[in-house]
């Protein structure tokens, strides 16, 4: 089980700052460092790129400072009681992870954090452990995208956003179009960086999530096949039958009753 120590985000330094530990800490340490960094590992000197996690051993004398201008990082300082996470996970340590945005690794520390400081004693423990096991199958994935990164691009978070109002409202009628002026982008380039981003179309993908939504409702609900295409954004039931049928095989009534053993 991991126990985190302490820990922190978004830490910002003057460009003089400089972290010195000759003997290391009794503590696993996880940085995500936000500017390019020289560390020096147990004699061994790393240059990072902005946006790259680095894991560090208990007892191993290291030192880092920004390379230029103001240094700034989320930290963690943890204890893992048994074996460590995962047999790959030894992979991560004392190199540099490119990450990609560290938005999304600020979340998770500023979640552990808050579940550490904040939670009830009945849970505290558990969230932090799930979400320390989260966080690090991240960087597990992060680490084995290493050697075909993505370059960082500042609409992931966005569009992860929009994929998930997508999955929470999929009756909303959004167009490519009407994502792209949201964003502030063309429809084209919209369209291509969801493609990028996410491996399937916009249209596509709002099929998927719609079929899969209108599957639940039929599994769960008494509800009509009328009023079930409404529910999943579709103004012609016809439509929604040629659909479904596309992406199941079954039409929404033969699906019904192959699901409940008719």
């Amino acid at each position: 089980m991991y126990t985190v120590t302490s820990g922190g985000y978004n830490a910002r330094h003057p460009s003089d700052f400089f972290m010195f530990r000759p003997n290391g800490l009794p503590h696993h340490v996880l940085l995500i460092v936000k500017c390019p960094t020289l560390f020096q590992i147990d004699e061994t000197e790393i240059t990072t790129d902005r946006n790259c996690a680095m894991l560090i051993r208990p007892h191993v004398p290291y030192q880092y400072r920004s390379i230029e201008g103001e240094y700034s990082d989320d930290w963690l300082h943890f204890d893992c009681d048994g074996p460590f996470f995962s047999e790959n996970t030894g992979e991560l340590f004392h190199r540099p992870i490119p990450i990609g945005s560290a938005a999304q690794f600020t979340l998770y520390i500023q979640q552990i954090m808050w579940e550490h400081s904040y939670a009830s004693p009945d849970f505290r423990d558990r969230n932090v452990d799930m979400l320390m096991k989260v966080l690090f199958n991240n960087l597990i994935q992060a680490m084995r995208k290493k050697e075909t990164p993505v370059p960082y691009n500042p609409y992931v978070s966005r569009l992860q956003g929009l994929r998930l109002s997508l999955q929470s409202q999929p009756g909303k009628n959004v167009t490519p179009r009407e994502a792209a002026q949201e964003l502030g982008i063309s429809s084209s380039y919209f369209q291509y960086l969801y493609r990028q981003i996410f491996g399937i179309s916009f249209k596509a993908d709002l099929i998927d999530i719609r079929i899969d939504y209108a599957k639940d409702l039929i599994l769960n609900t008494g509800l009509k096949l009328t009023h079930i295409a409404q529910l999943c954004g579709y103004n012609n039931e016809i439509h929604f039958y040629r659909q479904f049928k596309a992406r199941t095989g079954m039409t929404p009534g033969e699906y019904h009753k192959k699901t409940q053993g008719i």
